[in-house]
């Protein structure tokens, strides 16, 4: 469960860059002045880029990840099994 939390977070965060970027180069050409229409697509093709790296990082590293997450899984699990509340127990 932790890894399908964590898997979400990171796509939605690599469709924001991805995103941002073709948004960017959907719009530079209403940028006034040529120097900075290109400092705007440059610009947006390196998010682009970043989105397109970070996204090859996690596929290239997902075993570990997935261990990673799974450590975690389990040690909330542990940690809920010995702190259960009784019923009626305040903290």
């Amino acid at each position: 469960m932790v890894y399908e939390t964590v898997w979400f977070f990171f796509a939605l965060g690599i469709a924001i860059f991805l995103s941002i970027g073709l948004l960017g180069l959907l719009f530079s050409p209403a940028i006034p002045g040529r120097t900075l229409k290109e400092v705007a697509a440059i610009l947006s093709i390196l998010i682009i880029f970043a989105g397109a790296y970070f996204s090859y990082k996690w596929y290239s590293e997902k075993k570990e990840i997935q261990g990673m997450t799974q450590q975690v899984e389990e040690a909330l699990q542990q940690y809920l099994s010995n702190h259960k509340l009784e019923k009626g127990e305040k903290k």
